[in-house]
């Protein structure tokens, strides 16, 4: 027999025959109809973004027209790089538990972790809910086909959710890696990701369906109705025993790399707790009634310091500690807005357990203290956040308890950055960055984030869908509003655009004349033709075409001819170049003036005034003259000592840098003022600013807004994701805490 030998595949390329031959057909078949509703979503785009355009201000259109001119030409390349990566993802498929593992085992840089780009953030959230909304559709469908899936590789690769290349997030996935190389806007991006979800996602389930058909008809498992059910696994309910394995939790199914991490970086914090513990352990002296122990390796330590009557200690497992913390949130329903505002949560929780099960030492799991001490540092971060106006800090800081429970039955709380309840703390965050305080509590934004805070601490028991729910729910308000006070706003941008270009205009307009009429001796007729009347046809020029435009051009050329032929000629040649010109210039600056309907009676005189002295002068007549005044006073220099920063200071620059919505806080007396920056014209010219409803409440130069930043009676509002920023800071701080440990 001929030695065989077989060929592997070069690496990051699936071998041609690796799949069984049934999953080639259901990847044909997929990649088929996946194709082919991108080609119908990309025929439609263009009357889309097209319809968009035309209710856009010309300011906004572009985006529009250079993102169907993108799609136009990168068409080929989006449908190529769809199939090419989803050709991947079923190239992968069966050998995927190993790049799962990996990425389960990759170490985490704590050195990398920064905050996310809001656009990112926005993109990331946009592409999570279609692959949700798409999936909810099509769930049990998607169960029967990793079963038939799992039976064609002979159980040897098990299919989930994370590896199996028809679930919704991987078509998002690769539609997404083809969007990203072209060259597109935020706004633009999401509303053709829109588009995807429209046209492609809801096909998701017919096309998973088919998928499914294929199978039958290849044969495999043709009678089944319904997957198989999983044996049941109620995540967090674990025993203590089982938990105590290591002292950083590192053991527990439910755990994640992160949260190793963090307790990797809370042991210099522990360390520091207990350092005054005596070495001997025993019964704590003093508070004993908020002594809370931990549990390490199955021996409770109190202080850094094993406890020497393990008998008098209380374990409290995870269940228990859940059940204690439902207590303390049904007590949390009966506090004023203000109670509780950076309580002690262990004080609490060892009070409570003392009514319970008496006096004692209660010891906590080591992963749940851990999560504990790291949900309450976040929540110092957030109620010391500047920009938080104190009443929402007080109301965020009623979800301490709630969101406590979440990290405790799902670790990954600190890692994934769509977990719905971080979703939703962001969210009444940036919503209530943008609360003016003056407004006052009836105002419906506040009324909204209070009734959400309400709704979680008097309905969340485990059930984290009403996160879910409620971010859903808020999203919606935030939007409607969000809407109503951009439409407002557009108007105001577009009046104070129009009143700045309008000045620029007669600034450009009275600089030309001034550079040509001012010091001169001229006829008072043409001191009055060129101020009075040619003036405002050089404006309304200037507007219409701008200053780089021919009829510009010409106009300018007009007034240098007019203020030439007034002057006093002596020779011979400057006669006969006057004769010439003259005609010419009556002619132009006559249609002109009519042009801009200028006062017909009034023109005529001007013009029948201003060939009289052209006729004078080319008699050789002297003719009466005045002297030109400046019309635009020249600057006067600002004393050195009266400048509070110089106009090459950072803070000038960063000023007038500022893009439109960034929001800033005006120290107003007792009660701060919340405004949002609806233009910025001319690089920090004039920044005007509005409030959450869209009106005019401030106006800033670059110059000004620095010298108040200065001052501290303007504030920059940090608007970027409150918990990522509060995470962040925790481990920034327990990094510098560790460092100063060990030097």
């Amino acid at each position: 027999m001929a030695k065989v030998t077989q060929l592997k595949p070069v690496a990051g390329k699936a071998a041609a025959n690796s799949l069984p031959r049934p999953i080639e057909k259901v990847r044909d078949r997929y990649l088929s109809l996946a194709s082919s509703y991108l080609e119908d979503m990309l025929d439609g785009a263009d009357d889309t973004l097209y319809d968009l355009a035309e209710k856009e201000t010309d300011s906004e259109r572009e985006r529009y027209f250079d993102a169907m001119r993108e799609l136009r030409v990168q068409r080929a390349g989006l449908v190529a790089s769809l199939k090419q990566a989803m050709q991947h993802k079923f190239a992968t498929l069966g050998h995927s538990d190993e790049q799962a593992v990996s990425l389960e085992n990759a170490k985490f840089d704590l050195d990398s972790l920064t905050l996310v780009n809001e656009e990112d953030l926005e993109t990331s959230v946009a592409l999570d809910n279609m692959a949700r909304r798409a999936r909810n559709g099509c769930v049990e469908q998607l169960k029967v086909l990793c079963h038939r899936l799992e039976y064609l590789f002979e159980s040897k690769a098990e299919i989930t959710e994370r590896n199996n290349p028809l679930e919704p997030r991987e078509l998002v996935d690769a539609f997404n890696q083809g969007l990203e190389k072209l060259s597109l806007d935020i706004k633009a991006r999401l509303i053709i990701l829109k588009l995807f979800e429209r046209e492609v996602m809801a096909e998701t389930g017919f096309m998973v369906s088919e998928a499914n058909k294929v199978l039958v008809d290849a044969g495999v498992l043709p009678d089944m109705k319904s997957a198989p059910i999983a044996p049941a696994r109620k995540p967090g309910n674990r025993s203590l025993a089982s938990s105590q394995t290591s002292s950083s939790g590192s053991t527990m199914g439910n755990n994640d790399q992160m949260f190793g991490l963090l307790q990797e970086l809370l042991v210099t914090m522990r360390g520091m707790q207990g350092g005054g513990a005596p070495a001997g352990g025993g019964a704590p002296g003093g508070d004993i009634n908020a002594a809370m122990a931990v549990m390490q390796n199955g021996v409770p330590y109190l202080n850094g310091a094993p406890v020497a009557n393990a008998a008098s200690v209380h374990q409290v497992s995870s269940d228990d500690l859940m059940g204690v913390l439902n207590r303390l949130q049904r007590v949390e329903r009966s506090l004023s807005e203000t109670d509780g505002e950076k309580a002690n949560l262990k004080e609490d929780l060892s009070e409570l357990l003392d009514s319970e099960h008496g006096e004692a030492i209660h010891a906590l799991d080591q992963a749940d203290d851990d999560v504990i001490n790291l949900v309450s540092l976040l929540f110092d971060f957030i109620l010391d956040d500047e920009g938080l106006p104190s009443e929402i800090k007080a109301l965020i800081g009623r979800l301490q308890i709630p969101l406590l429970k979440v990290a405790i039955t799902d670790k990954t709380f600190f890692s994934n950055d769509n977990h719905e309840a971080r979703l939703l703390l962001n969210m009444l965050a940036r919503a209530g960055n943008q609360w003016d305080p003056q407004q006052g509590i009836q105002d419906d934004l506040y009324q909204r984030i209070n009734h959400a805070v309400h709704r979680i601490i008097d309905d969340f028991e485990d059930d984290a869908s009403l996160f879910a729910t409620l971010l859903d729910e808020f999203q919606r308000f935030f939007d409607s509003q969000s809407s109503r006070s951009e439409r407002v706003e557009q108007r105001v941008r577009e009046a104070e655009e129009g009143k700045a270009r309008a000045e620029l205009a007669r600034q450009e307009v009275v600089a030309v004349l001034d550079k040509r009429m001012a010091g001169r001796q001229l006829p008072d007729v043409v001191v009055r033709l060129l101020r009075q009347g040619w003036q405002q046809v050089l404006y309304l020029t200037w507007l219409r075409e701008g200053a780089d435009s021919a009829a510009w051009q010409q106009q300018v050329k007009v007034v240098d001819g007019v203020v030439w032929s007034v002057l006093p000629h002596r020779d011979q040649a400057a006669l006969e170049k006057l004769k010439a010109l003259s005609p010419k210039l009556l002619k132009t600056l006559h249609s002109g003036l009519g042009q801009i309907s200028y006062d017909e009676a009034e023109a005529k005189q001007l013009l029948i005034k201003f060939r009289d002295v052209h006729q004078q002068l080319l008699k050789g007549l002297e003719t009466e003259r005045v002297a030109v005044e400046p019309e635009m006073p020249a600057p006067q220099p600002q004393a050195q000592e009266e400048a509070v920063l110089p106009e090459n200071h950072f803070l000038v620059k960063k000023a007038g840098q500022l893009s439109p919505g960034q929001w800033i806080e005006i120290v107003d007396g007792d009660e701060p003022r919340r405004a949002k920056l609806a233009a910025n014209i001319r690089a920090g010219v004039k920044m005007v600013f509005t409030n959450r409803r869209g009106i005019k409440v401030e106006e800033f130069s670059a110059y000004t807004l620095a010298v108040a930043l200065h001052e501290g009676t303007v504030k920059l509002i940090e608007e970027g994701a409150l918990f990522d920023r509060a995470l962040e800071a925790v481990i920034g701080d327990l990094r510098r805490m560790q460092a100063n440990v060990q030097h």
